[in-house]
């Protein structure tokens, strides 16, 4: 039941949009869509009027001279969201105010706008191009008469209203009819992370509250998807739990204490070589093969190559992967879109109930990335997906050579609940690889560098029990290992 007090709304039926509104756009609302040609208004507001068409909520859509309704029509019909039968059945009607705009003026189009509202009384009113008014008028002062006269006529009939512009900032803060209107809507476009990009703001939004930052959108065969992943992706403040992961790896468990508590996302830091990748695949596959299901999101190595790498340790990927525990997605590292991907590892995490994550690598995915703090930010919403669905995360980084550094970024590890650190050392004539926990939260954790061996059936660590110089019989353990690994061979 609705409260008291609650405003009556519109589902819009754009991914995540009704988020931004707080529930949905107030109903009777009268909205400017401002921005410049190609950015999305169009199709948007058409979206939203096929969504909500029906035979109790129609939709009068006026095309003013920006676009012939014939012409309209002829690209609605590649979105999915188009449906002839809600034309046929009027729920969709479309008005085209050219010939009386272009011989009678401003005055007669407005009377035929009323009319058609009293004699159809829509849900829904939709004027494209609104700015074709002001470009028309004769003067200032019949321009700011007409939008005012329109605009309390139509909010009289408590319809919802859209007016579509190519308004800029100046006509903003200079034209009249921005101070009657409800509410401002500015979609861009133009260029960040080294690709073109289209946003949505909501400026003003009368009788709700509603988000007010930029968020990036794309327009596919399905229409508008809306990306506002500070708006879907909340962390949920679960409280502590005492439940724990054990990884499987051979010894990797000893150097982890009681285990990684569920919900937690580890940092795996290492330059190239190091053996990362390795870590998370057995990481997903030890899991798998523990009855939890794993997901790996590689933007650097493709499906196959995983596939191959796994085999040439012993494991039998392909089998848990039909058997539905294990699932790779590839992305390549040119498609990589923050925000759309963002959402996508949430759905698929959620979707398969995964409890092991890995990224490969993080990284890469936020390489595009030029702002810390939006990189710091990007890094907390992946650990927010891992927190809410109370699984275990290893991001991998890559770390540049030569620094001191524990993430490529230099931000990740103060977001993160831990960080395992992978090193390698030439000793002799053979690189030696390390392994060390050098953060986990509210874990109890074997603290300096451990041996680590990459080779058949996985990793072999070696963990060294005391804090002091005893890593001599880590270093036996270590040689015998290997002595025997070559008499396998």
């Amino acid at each position: 039941m609705k409260k008291k007090n609650e405003v009556a709304r519109i589902e819009t039926g754009v991914r995540n949009l009704d988020e931004l509104f707080h529930g949905g756009l107030p109903k009777g609302s009268v909205v400017v869509l401002a921005g410049p040609p190609g950015a999305g208004k169009t199709i948007l507001t058409q979206q939203i009027c096929f969504h909500t068409a029906s035979a109790s909520q129609r939709v009068l859509y006026f095309n003013t001279l920006s676009e012939p309704t014939a012409k309209t029509l002829r690209h609605l019909t590649q979105f999915s969201f188009f449906d002839p039968k809600k034309l046929d059945a009027g729920g969709v009607q479309f008005v085209d105010l050219g010939a009386i705009l272009r011989t009678k003026g401003l005055e007669q189009a407005s009377q035929l706008i009323m009319e058609q509202v009293r004699k159809v009384k829509p849900a829904i009113v939709v004027i494209d191009s609104f700015r074709v008014f002001d470009d028309l008028a004769r003067s200032k002062e019949e321009v700011r008469k007409f939008g005012y006269e329109l605009s309390v006529n139509l909010m009289a009939w408590e319809v919802t209203t859209f007016l579509l512009g190519e308004y800029g900032p100046l006509d903003i803060s200079t034209n009249p009819l921005f101070s009657v209107i409800d509410g401002l809507f500015l979609v861009t476009q133009r260029e960040q992370s080294g690709e073109q990009q289209r946003f949505i703001q909501l400026v003003k939004l009368r009788g709700t509250e509603h988000n007010r930052d930029e968020h990036s959108f794309i327009i596919t065969a399905n229409g508008i998807e809306v990306f506002a992943p500070r708006v879907t992706i909340q962390r949920e403040d679960r409280g502590p739990g005492a439940a724990r992961c054990k990884t499987g790896i051979s010894k990797f468990d000893e150097l982890l204490g009681e285990g990684i508590p569920r919900g937690s996302s580890l940092l795996i830091a290492g330059v190239a070589g190091t053996g990362k990748t390795v870590l998370l695949l057995e990481f997903l596959y030890r899991g798998a093969q523990a009855g939890e299901k794993g997901i790996i999101f590689s933007f650097e190595e493709t499906k196959e190559r995983l596939l191959a790498s796994a085999r040439g340790l012993g494991w039998d990927l392909e089998r848990e992967i039909e058997r539905g525990m294990v699932e790779i997605v590839f992305i390549a590292q040119p498609d990589i879109m923050v925000e759309q991907h963002l959402l996508m590892m949430q759905e698929r995490v959620q979707g398969m109930q995964a409890r092991r994550v890995a990224i490969d690598s993080v990284s890469v995915f936020l390489h595009k990335v030029k702002d810390p703090q939006i990189d710091r930010e990007k890094v907390f919403q992946l650990a927010s997906i891992i927190q809410n669905s109370q699984a275990v995360g290893f991001f991998a980084t890559d770390i540049p050579y030569g620094s001191n550094q524990l993430s490529r970024f230099g931000v990740e590890e103060t977001v993160v609940d831990g960080v395992v650190l992978l090193t390698s050392t030439e000793e002799g004539f053979e690189r030696e690889r390390y392994i060390e926990v050098y953060k986990l939260r509210n874990t109890a954790h074997l603290k300096g560098r451990h041996s680590m061996l990459v080779g058949p059936g996985g990793i072999t660590v070696f963990p060294r029990y005391d804090s002091g110089k005893g890593s001599a019989p880590a270093r036996k353990s270590r040689s015998a290992h290997k002595r025997a690994k070559k008499k396998e061979r």
